[in-house]
């Protein structure tokens, strides 16, 4: 296992992605079991794929949506890709995009990996609405065909799109003069949403009624793309889970605070000081560095991964900060789905036990101390250690906070002034774990949790002992309250479950009506008081 900083930078993610073999011309193929009955063509505006016929859907996997960003093409904007003959296969994912977590067997260096699958329902509406799935990663992992969307698409009749984009180094190295430094990733998902806007048709998909979705970073990354202007017309509707554009980590377990945004001044310095470490030249001279930083192989490049977590603005992808332009009400004007799971920061809890520093009553004050600093007494009283079975459960509450609950009220807050806004929390304590706990670890909602409620994600969940973890029928029940929310709203523009409309998200301090998913209440709504966050500023 990597330093800690590795580990909590994987696992806030969500998940980071298992590295998979690639190859072939307009789609990749993997080491990703394919369905074997042949599915039917289908006419890009780049040529043919053929894709396979899976039960109640039909999957068209690794098609390229730009060119490979290989050569001189690396940390440039993503290029149209050029038109092939005949009918290539669409069977099997591409990779996920170059990354180091720490885990060997989610490690990939395949730098050919601009690829996204499409999920079709078989029946159903003509013309149907279209969503696009931003992985998690905290920008530096992950892979979108680990997260199955069969269940949204067949249930939901929608068609799903799981994009691969430029991560870390790879997607957010800048500097002077660089066209499109420091934001690479974010133009990949945006040159995905320009292939969406193509292509939609041929999927039997409503180009003008696209539905943008991610979590934890990939969440992070919608808010962004509501701010940025490029991505303007390319959606019509977002959903934010598990990240905001207010979403900054804080120091724990001797990892760094961590923002997801940073000026592009910073992210130069960054590269200035991943080109010393590997030997390039680090002056003025912006042409012999860029030419050095080409030669190097990707697996060197990946040892620099800590120094690119963050997507840089004050260019023209992202002219401004993306917490400051929602303030502002520089923001398209799109319904907005916003929500987190109850217990977030309990994965990370999780996390620091398996690496080995779990959370005592011991250690708790000096955790609390390195989090929040200054503030940390009147955290302490606040989140009283009494209050909680466990000395995790106490770290985790203000963490969840601080870092997920307050900053997705203040951006619903800013969004909502001018647009429809509704707002979820995800409680069901009863979820199995994203990842695996020790024995005794306490139970609940924490980040990612949802997610195996809305996708079959890959080899999840799992316990310790390496056993899959299927979901009870009342947890089933759940979860086909969510695919119904988050589908209605794609089609729509307003959640409902049963016919039920949630209730609008009100711009005001002190309580917002928020839909709570929990198995106690499938589907249910209630008047939630929103966290006291002044503290935490």
């Amino acid at each position: 296992m990597s330093s800690l900083r590795h580990v909590i930078a994987r696992r806030t993610a969500c998940l980071s992605a298992m590295a998979l073999l690639v190859q072939g011309c307009g789609a990749a193929q993997a080491r990703q079991e394919p369905a074997t009955v042949p599915g039917p063509e289908v006419a890009l505006d780049s040529g043919m794929v053929r894709g396979v016929d899976d039960g109640d859907v039909l999957r068209y996997r690794g098609i390229r949506y730009a060119r490979p960003p290989v050569g001189q093409l690396r940390w440039r904007p993503p290029q149209p890709m050029a038109r092939w003959r005949g009918v290539v296969p669409a069977t099997a994912s591409g990779p996920a995009c170059p990354q180091d977590n720490g885990n060997p067997k989610e490690r990939s260096d395949a730098e050919d990996c601009l690829t996204l699958d499409v999920t079709v329902p078989k029946e159903g509406a003509k013309r149907k609405p279209v969503m696009v799935w931003l992985h998690g990663g905290g920008f530096v992992a992950g892979r979108g065909a680990d997260y199955d969307p069969r269940r949204l698409a067949a249930q939901g009749d929608v068609v799903v799109v799981t994009v691969e984009f430029r991560l870390g180094v790879l997607g957010y190295l800048a500097l002077p003069g660089m066209a499109g430094g420091g934001t690479f990733g974010l133009q990949d998902q945006q040159a995905a949403l320009r292939w969406v806007q193509r292509n939609a048709a041929a999927f039997g998909g409503d180009a003008g009624n696209v539905t943008l979705f991610g979590e934890s970073g990939g969440g992070i990354a919608t808010c962004g793309h509501l701010t940025a202007p490029g991505s303007r017309g390319l959606f019509a509707k977002a959903i934010i889970q598990s990240g905001s554009c207010g979403t900054v980590l804080l120091p724990m377990g001797g990892a760094p605070r961590l923002p997801f945004w940073r000026s592009m001044k910073e992210s130069r310095a960054a590269t200035r000081t991943a080109a010393t470490r590997l030997g390039c030249p680090a002056g003025r001279d912006t042409a012999q560095t860029l030419a050095c930083l080409r030669g190097k192989p990707v697996k060197e490049l990946l040892s620099q991964t800590g120094l690119f977590q963050a997507a840089a603005y004050g260019g023209r992808a992202l002219p401004a900060s993306p917490e400051r332009a929602l303030r502002a009400g520089d923001f398209a004007r799109v319904p907005v789905l916003s929500g987190h799971t109850s217990k977030e920061a309990l994965l990370f809890a999780a996390t620091l036990g398996l690496a080995g520093s779990p959370i005592t009553d011991e250690n708790l004050p000096a955790l609390v101390r390195e989090g929040f600093g200054s503030r940390a007494d009147d955290i302490a009283r606040r989140y009283s250690r009494e209050d909680y079975a466990t000395a995790s459960e106490a770290w985790a509450a203000p963490y969840t906070d601080a870092v997920f609950a307050c900053p997705h009220a203040e951006d619903r807050d800013a969004l909502a002034r001018r647009v429809p806004v509704y707002a979820y929390v995800f409680g069901d304590d009863t979820v199995p774990p994203f990842i695996p706990s020790l024995p005794g670890f306490p139970a609940g909602a924490g980040h990612a949790s949802e997610l195996l409620y809305l996708f079959d994600v890959k080899d999840k969940p799992i316990s310790l002992d390496g056993k899959r973890v299927p979901l009870t029928a009342l947890q089933q029940s759940v979860a086909r309250d969510m695919v119904a929310a988050w589908t209605s709203f794609a089609r729509s523009g307003t959640p409902s479950v049963g016919g039920k409309p949630w209730p609008r998200w009100a711009p005001k301090a002190g309580s917002g009506r928020v839909a709570r998913l929990v198995t106690e209440r499938p589907g249910s709504t209630a008047t939630t008081p929103a966290p006291a966050c002044d503290h935490f500023n």
